[in-house]
C-alpha cells in the first residue's frame, strides 16, 4: 500500500493513462498535420510522461480534491515539474531536447511554458472529475488475477519496448552526430573565397534537400567552367558532398514506425547538441533538428 493505495491499482493506473496519453497525443498530432504520427519515446501504445503525470496527481492531490483552485494549482505545479525533470533527464541521458517550448512566451530554459502549465492544471481538474472514475471502473472491472496477468505481459511488453528503444535511440543520435561532422568537414572545404556559392548553397533557405542539392551542383558546374584548370579539388568537393547526400538520404529514410523517421514525427522540435562543439572548447547548444536538415543557417554552430 502507499497512501491508501494498493501497488496494483497504482500501477494499472498508471499503464491506463500512459494509454490513454497516447490516444490523445497521437489523433491530436495526426489532425494537425494530417498523417498519421507514433508519438511518444516508446514505440508501443503508451506516453510514460501521462502515465506519471496523472498517476501522481492522482496519488499525491486527493486531499485537494473538495478545493479545486488548490487542486488546479497543485496540478499545475506537480505535473510541470515532471515535464521539467523529464526533459532534462533524457537531455542527459541522450545529449538532446526531445520538445521545445522556447518559441512559446514565458518559458523555462524551452523546457516548460506557461501555457502548457495551465493545461496540466486543467487536465489535473478534468482527471479527478471524468478521467480517473473512468480508469477506477475499469480497474474494478477486471478480475484481480486477470490484471495481475496483464500487469506482468504489459509490464514484459513495455521493458522490451524502452530497451530497444534505448538502443535505437543512441544509434539515432550517433548518425546524427556523424552527420553533422561529416558536413561540417565539407563546410571546412568551402573557407576560400571562391567556393563562397557553394557554401551558400549548403546553408540556403530551399525548403526541402533535393533543391538544395541541385542548387549547390549547379553552382558547382559553374565554378568547374571558371576554373578548368583545378578540377581536381573542386571534383574532391563534388564527391563529398554527394557522400553527404547519400548519408544526409539514408538518415532520413528509416522506417517511419520504428526507425529515424519515426523519433523525428514523434518530436518535431527536437533539438540535439553537437558533441562535436562541445570538443571545440565552444559552449554548447541546441540545435533544432528540423533546421538541420532542412534549413540551416551559417551561424548555427556556436556560441561564444
Amino acid at each position: 500500500m502507499f497512501l491508501g493505495l494498493s501497488w496494483y491499482f497504482i500501477l494499472m493506473d498508471f499503464y491506463l493513462y500512459s494509454f490513454f496519453g497516447w490516444i490523445y497525443e497521437c489523433s491530436f498530432c495526426s489532425l494537425k498535420e494530417h498523417k498519421v504520427i507514433n508519438r511518444g519515446f516508446l514505440v508501443g501504445p503508451l506516453l510514460p510522461l501521462y502515465g506519471f503525470g496523472g498517476t501522481i496527481v492522482y496519488v499525491f492531490l486527493r486531499p485537494l480534491e473538495p478545493h479545486p483552485s488548490l487542486l488546479y494549482l497543485g496540478g499545475m505545479l506537480l505535473a510541470t515539474a515532471i515535464e521539467y525533470f523529464t526533459s532534462w533527464g533524457m537531455e542527459k541521458l541522450f545529449h538532446a531536447q526531445w520538445w521545445d517550448y522556447s518559441r512559446d512566451p514565458y518559458n523555462f530554459e524551452g523546457r516548460i511554458a506557461l501555457v502548457p502549465s495551465m493545461f496540466w492544471g486543467f487536465l489535473s481538474l478534468l482527471a479527478f472529475d471524468f478521467l480517473q472514475p473512468a480508469v477506477s471502473s475499469i480497474i474494478n472491472a477486471i478480475p484481480y488475477r486477470t490484471g495481475v496477468i496483464l500487469l506482468i505481459v504489459v509490464t514484459v511488453i513495455a521493458a522490451c519496448d524502452l530497451t530497444y528503444t534505448v538502443i535505437s535511440t543512441i544509434n539515432f543520435r550517433s548518425q546524427l552526430e556523424a552527420l553533422y561532422h561529416f558536413r561540417d568537414e565539407l563546410v571546412a572545404q568551402l573557407e576560400e573565397e571562391r567556393f563562397s556559392p557553394l557554401r551558400q548553397a549548403i546553408f540556403s533557405k530551399i525548403h526541402t534537400q533535393n533543391e538544395r542539392a541541385e542548387n549547390f551542383l549547379k553552382r558547382l558546374e559553374e565554378l568547374k567552367a571558371n576554373h578548368i584548370g583545378e578540377d581536381s579539388k573542386l571534383a574532391d568537393i563534388e564527391a563529398r558532398f554527394r557522400e553527404y547526400k547519400e548519408r544526409h538520404a539514408a538518415f532520413q529514410k528509416k522506417n517511419p514506425f520504428f526507425g529515424n523517421k519515426r523519433i523525428m514525427q514523434a518530436f518535431p522540435t527536437l533539438k540535439f547538441i553537437p558533441q562535436s562543439v562541445h570538443k571545440t572548447g565552444h559552449k554548447r547548444i541546441a540545435i533544432r533538428l528540423k533546421d538541420f536538415l532542412l534549413q540551416t543557417s551559417e551561424n548555427e554552430h556556436f556560441e561564444k
